[in-house]
């Protein structure tokens, strides 16, 4: 099995794409609906990337990415921000977070695999 991989998005349909594309490229894939839920899996399973849309209901994905950054148990995942808001003040403050790339929706399977093989440097 390769990489593990946490994909946090609201949107379930967004969340199953995703995990179709990775898992029949091999990797592994946890799924979380909300912000709370991703932290949580963050902490529990140390997944060797995190995906989080910035767009999120209650928590937002930049409130994540904060919480994220401070503890030091999950601070150094890497953090591939997915949103449809192309808002450059969200980007610049998500890669302020730590966020180790962007990927705009849409995005295409092929997209979506390169960005995370350049982050994975596979």
């Amino acid at each position: 099995m390769g990489a593990r991989i946490l994909v946090v998005d609201d949107e379930d349909y967004i969340r199953r794409l995703i995990r179709f594309v990775l898992e029949d490229a091999g990797y592994e894939v946890l799924l979380a609906g909300s912000t709370e839920e991703g932290l949580r899996l963050l902490r529990e399973t140390h997944p060797d990337l995190v995906t989080i849309d910035l767009m999120m209901p209650g928590l937002s994905g930049l409130d994540m990415m904060a919480e994220k950054q401070t503890d030091p148990m999950i601070r150094d995942i890497p953090s591939l921000v997915v949103t449809a808001v192309g808002i450059q003040a969200d980007l610049e403050q998500a890669n302020n977070l730590g966020a180790t790339a962007t990927l705009n929706k849409p995005f295409s399977h092929q997209q979506l695999l390169d960005v995370i093989r350049g982050v994975l440097d596979e």
